[in-house]
Formats: C-alpha cells, structure tokens, sequence
C-alpha cells in the first residue's frame, strides 16, 4: 500500500498535462500512486496520459470514453475508488506542483496525526504569466508557520473561511472512509464547496503549511470563473447538498447559520458579475434557498455581518420583491462594485482565453451567441454544429481574433448610443 494516492484530473488540457504530470512524478515524496483519470477528452490528452503510463508503472490511467455529466467530479470519485493509499491527494491536470508539495503535506500530517492537510497556493494567469495571490491569502496570517488544529466548532468555521479547492490538500483514507466522503455529481460546477464541508466538519484535526505549492491556472488574475453564463448560478445548487449533509449527520442546528453566510457570500460574488436577464436568473435560482430561513435568520445574519449590500439583497429575496433585488444589484454595477477592481468580469477576449481552454472552440462561441444576446437585446443567437463546420474548421485564434472585434464593436456601439441619447430630446415624464 503507497503512502499517498495522487488523483489527477484532465479533460481536454493536451498543452498542460505533460508540465503537470512531470511534477507529480518529481515529488520528493516516491512512495505514491499517481491515478489519472480522463474524462473523455477529445483532444490528444488520453494519448499523453497513454503515453506516461507506459513511462512509469506509478501511473494508472483511467480514460472515460465520453466526456460525462458530472464532469471533474465523476472524475475524482472515479480516482477515490480505485485508491489504496493511505492518504489521498488531488492535482488538476494543467496546474504546477513543487516537487515537495505532497512530501511536506504527508510528512506534516502523519508527524501531527492529522486526517487533513493543507498549505498555500497562488493564481497562474495564462495569458501574462504573472502570479497572484487567492481570496484566502489574508486568513493564512493566523498562520505563519506550520500550525496543528484540532477541530471544534471555532476552529472549524475558520477552515470552512478558506478557499475550498481540494488540490492544495490531502486527506487520510481512514477519515474518507469513516465519512463516506466523495463529490456530488450532477449537472453543475463548484463540486469542492460540499466536499470542502464533509471534510472539515466530519475531520478531527488539521494541519497548515503557508507556503505556497502550487500554481493553479487561471484566464486573469483573480478570475477563475468570470463568466456571465447562468452555469455559474449552478453554484446555489450545493446549499441544498451541504444542507442535506448536515441534517444527515445532525449539524444543522450547529451550522445552519454558517450555511446562510456561505449563501451570502456566494451571492455577493455572483451578483458584482450578473447584469440584463442574468439578474432575474439569478433571482429565481436564490428564491427557493432563502426560503428555507424566516425574518428572524435574515436578520440575525445582519446582526452578526452588517446590514450592507448582501444583506438588503437577502432581505428583498425574502419578501420576494424582485424590484428592489434588482435596483441593489444595479445600483451595485453603476458603483462600478465594492472591490470590483479585479473580480468584476474582463474583456470578450480573457472571457474567450479562459473558456477555450475549459470548454473548447464550439462551446465558447455559444457562450459569445448568449453574452451578445444578454447585452443587446436582439435575442437568441445561435451558434451550433453546422455553424462552426461551414467552410472551414475554426480555430482558437480565429475565435480571439473574432472576440477582439466584437468586443471593439460593442464599444463603438456603447459610444453611439449614448451619444444618441444625449442627442435626444427628453420626453416629459421621463426620469
């Protein structure tokens, strides 16, 4: 039995995989068995994968034919199940891992008897290279150095504060298997928010390393999921699975008003990027979430967090006034947003570099056809099949070259409406 099994996930990351791999095999900590599970990539990704298998028997490829629903969580469940290692860590298949990460991971748990470990990481922007530093980065100055925690509930509500990505953590086999823990599958992202939870809720004692061991991929600093898509509104969907957890393991009454708070915090997030129909989206998805808490948990809420922005937001969602949910998050974007800086969305064309690489040519262009049709009103546009195979196959630079000039359009466009309207009489009655 290794001491570690490293899961790594891929789909459709041939430009990556081979950087990525070669750390995982470079871990000063040898004694693992590195399972790599394709989730039916349709780009040379399985052959690599191939291909490094047959380098080193450590290697144990798993290759779904057909890419499938649950995406990156089928994937890692997939890996958890074939898993012998006494402990169990993650890698994405395009991040960058110090050949010491899982060494000092393993070493640090086992010398603290701990069921998880965790250290630090930074953002890789692919498109300029430059590094940047996580939304957790200022919790770890509780931290500075390698730290043991037992888990209570203080302690624990600490932890479920951190960002929830599994791949900068390892977890015993033994606390996998007490919990039975695995990730939700289903037809929505942000898998590692439920599993973040089980962990720290159902672990008895946690180890944290500072340093920062890896290097996570992202299209622009500080936006990993910069996407006015409804898909990210998907994320709503996990407060009834972390909820569920938690009447099933009885922690609701502990932990219900955590629930609420990672609620809101999702919702302020998702709201500084939701503009046009994606509003009334995002509305409808928080309807049936905010109706599980009465007045009196809304207003604890802002008791114990303030009675800012999130807070009305949660208020109009439950007296189900969609009008006044609407004027917060407008007045919101014209502010230009409460730390908008760097996580309000970017240009067509780091939106297009980011969902290229996780989505691929054809599924990016039906995300142009929505953004173009949320923001101009004109309707459905359709970008299908037939579209992207007329003539010619497209390509990824013709996709940015297109990205680049709808985006100076859109400008252009924006110049001379608002010119027009300067230019216009005012009716009487107008506001």
């Amino acid at each position: 039995m290794p001491k570690m099994s490293i899961i790594v996930t891929a789909y459709n990351i041939d430009a990556y995989i081979r950087q990525s791999l070669d750390c995982v095999l470079a871990q000063t900590l040898q004694d693992i068995e590195i399972i790599v599970v394709d989730d039916g990539s349709t780009d040379g990704t399985a052959d690599i994968i191939r291909e490094y298998a047959q380098k080193d028997a450590r290697i144990k490829p798993i290759l779904f034919e057909t890419n499938t629903i649950g995406g990156v969580a089928t994937a890692a469940n997939a890996g958890m199940d074939a898993a012998t290692g006494d402990f169990i860590g993650f890698a994405d298949g395009d991040d960058i891992y110090d050949p010491q990460m899982f060494g000092r991971l393993y070493d640090a748990a086992v010398a603290h008897s701990a069921d998880l470990a965790m250290c630090g990481y930074q953002l890789l922007d692919v498109s300029t290279g430059q590094l940047s530093d996580p939304a957790d980065i200022d919790r770890w100055r509780a931290y500075p150095q390698e730290t043991a925690l037992e888990l209570d509930d203080t302690t624990r509500r600490a932890m479920l504060r951190f960002v929830s990505v599994p791949w900068r953590k390892i977890y015993r086999r033994d606390l996998v298997e007490r919990i039975n823990l695995r990730f939700p599958v289903g037809d929505y992202f942000f898998e590692d928010n439920p599993f973040h939870w089980a962990s720290i809720l159902g672990g008895q004692r946690i180890v944290l390393i500072p340093e920062k061991l890896c290097q996570h991929r992202v299209a622009r600093v500080g936006q990993t999921m910069a996407t006015v898509d409804s898909k990210l509104l998907k994320i709503f969907k996990h407060h009834d699975n972390i909820r569920d957890w938690l009447r099933h393991n009885d922690q609701e009454d502990n932990y219900g008003k955590d629930l609420l708070a990672w609620t809101a915090n999702q919702l302020s997030w998702v709201s500084q990027r939701a503009e046009g129909p994606l509003i009334r989206e995002l509305y409808d998805a928080l309807r049936p979430v905010i109706d599980q808490y009465d007045q009196d948990a809304i207003e604890d809420f802002g008791g114990r967090n303030g009675r800012g922005r999130t807070f009305l937001m949660l208020k109009a969602l439950r007296a189900n006034d969609f009008a006044d949910f609407t004027r917060i998050v407008n007045a919101q974007s014209q502010r230009g947003g409460q730390n908008a800086g760097p996580h309000r969305p970017g240009t067509l064309v780091s939106r297009g570099l980011y969902h290229l690489k996780y989505s691929g040519v054809r599924e990016t262009m039906r995300m142009v056809g929505r953004y173009l049709s949320a923001r101009t009103g004109i309707g459905p546009i359709r970008v299908g099949r037939r579209e992207v195979q007329d003539k010619h196959r497209v390509t990824n630079e013709d996709l940015i070259a297109a990205l680049s000039i709808l985006q100076r359009d859109i400008r252009n466009l924006r110049a001379e409406v608002r010119a027009a309207r300067q230019d216009s009489p005012r009716r009487e009655g107008d506001q």
